[in-house]
């Protein structure tokens, strides 16, 4: 996706990182796959410096089947140390596998870094995604600031915990 523009915490962002194939050479923020940090590691631990991730959501090569479960975000854990940033790859909107990898590297694996949405996300997910804990958004090139936090506010309850603070309706029943 080239055409996008970066919202972190709210606010339009300029680009510093770049998403690096697995043959390429390194830059000063590169944001890499999963396969290359884990067979790179320890070079990359040596190397220092920021350093990304992106997630898959779904199997890119399409090796695993039709019901692939996309990659493990239990993968990273042995390298969150060394990650600035974890891209989650969303291939198509209706894929909630994303959601779930957020809240994980959110409240199991403590990961206080940049979050960050790419691929097909839209309007009516920004909300939920917001929710799970992802704070970056790449957002296609036509929308703008405002429509990205009208749609951050469409929400008012939620019906299950997330990554944020809200409870629940159900939660708020009893009082």
């Amino acid at each position: 996706m080239t055409d996008y523009h970066l919202v972190i915490d709210g606010a339009t962002t300029p680009e510093t990182w770049s998403y690096i194939d697995d043959d390429a050479p390194l830059n000063d923020a590169p944001i890499i796959s999963l396969g290359r940090l884990k067979d790179q590691a320890d070079a990359l631990r040596a190397r220092g410096g920021k350093l990304g991730v992106v997630l898959q959501a779904d199997d890119p090569d399409k090796t695993r089947g039709k019901t692939s479960m996309g990659e493990d975000v239990h993968e990273l854990a042995p390298y969150l140390d060394m990650l600035s940033l974890v891209s989650i790859a969303f291939p198509i909107y209706r894929n909630g596998r994303g959601y779930s990898a957020a809240r994980v590297l959110r409240q199991e694996l403590n990961f206080t870094g940049e979050l960050r949405a790419s691929g097909d996300v839209l309007y009516d997910q920004w909300a939920m995604m917001n929710r799970c804990g992802i704070n970056a958004f790449e957002l296609a090139g036509d929308v703008s600031l405002e429509t990205f936090k009208t749609a951050l506010g469409e929400l008012s309850g939620a019906y299950q915990p997330a990554a944020d603070q809200q409870r629940g309706a159900l939660w708020a029943r009893g009082k």
